[in-house]
This record gives C-alpha cells, structure tokens and sequence, in this order.
C-alpha cells in the first residue's frame, strides 16, 4: 500500500495516564473547562489509588482525555475532554466508550456523570454508550449556575 495521506483517518488508541501526559492534559483542560485543573492538581488525581485515567491518542498524540473515580463499585467520572481542534469527529464518544470498558475492566457495577443541561454534544455521546438520564442537580456550575444533568449507565 501507499503512504498515508493527510486526508486518511487517525488510527486512535487508548492508554493508562502517566504523569509524562499532565502538560498535555493541562492544554486540554484550558480549553475544555472554565475551572481548569492545574498540573498539580491533575498530578494529585495520579497519585489517588482511587482514580482512573486515560488518554486518547491520535497517530500518537494526546487529543483527549478520561478520569473517575471507583469507589463501592461506583464509577464516578470526573473529567472527559477532547481537544478543541478534534471535536466534532465523533471522539468524545470513542472515548466515553473506553472509560467505560475500564470502569467494567475494575468490576464496576455503575458508571456515573454530570453534564451541563446545555452540551448536548456531550450528552449525544453519553447516549450513544448506553447512559440514562436521571434527573438533575440545580445551579450546579459555579459559573454560571447552570443545571447538571446526572447520567447513569449500570452493568
């Protein structure tokens, strides 16, 4: 075969977060989030025996990246972000998809997760990997006040 064109698909990949990943992941948070997390506090959720992070690589380069929390079998899941120039390609939910096979990999019986009432992208991708709507969590952005729209998916 021929060599890959500019216009061929990235080949995506999915591996545990190390440290080596946090300055990526903290240009990822800043246009992601309005209350960034800072290097540090990403290196702290590292260090957390509870937490479980990966990143989303495309031809090798961090484009995305996924986080929650196990604990009593719940899943609860703290950050997806994918990079501003890749949205739209359909890779929040490639990436919801494996958060969730890790969170199944770690014997959880639930996954959990807010979303703001107004990113319906998001919660496009959270319904196509199999999440329900259950109800919401009033004035949940310090931001601007914005609902929450909590998301269940069970084993």
């Amino acid at each position: 075969m021929g060599a890959k064109t500019e216009a061929a698909a990235a080949v995506i990949t999915f591996r545990d977060m190390s440290a080596a990943d946090i300055k990526a992941v903290t240009e990822i948070e800043a246009e992601a989030f309005f209350d960034a997390w800072n290097e540090s506090m990403l290196l702290d959720e590292l260090n957390n025996d509870l937490t479980h992070y990966l990143i989303m690589e495309a031809d090798g380069r961090a484009i995305g990246y996924a986080g929650f929390w196990l604990v009593a079998g719940e899943a609860q899941v703290t950050r997806i972000a994918v990079s501003k120039a890749e949205r739209g390609k359909n890779y929040g939910t490639c990436l919801t998809a494996a958060i969730v096979k890790k969170a199944w990999e770690l014997a959880a019986e639930a996954v959990t997760l807010e979303v703001r009432e107004s990113n319906i992208a998001a919660q496009r991708a959270y319904l196509n990997c199999g999440f329900t709507s259950a109800g919401v969590r009033p004035n949940y952005y310090e931001d601007n006040h914005e609902n929450a729209v909590i998301m269940w998916l069970y084993r």
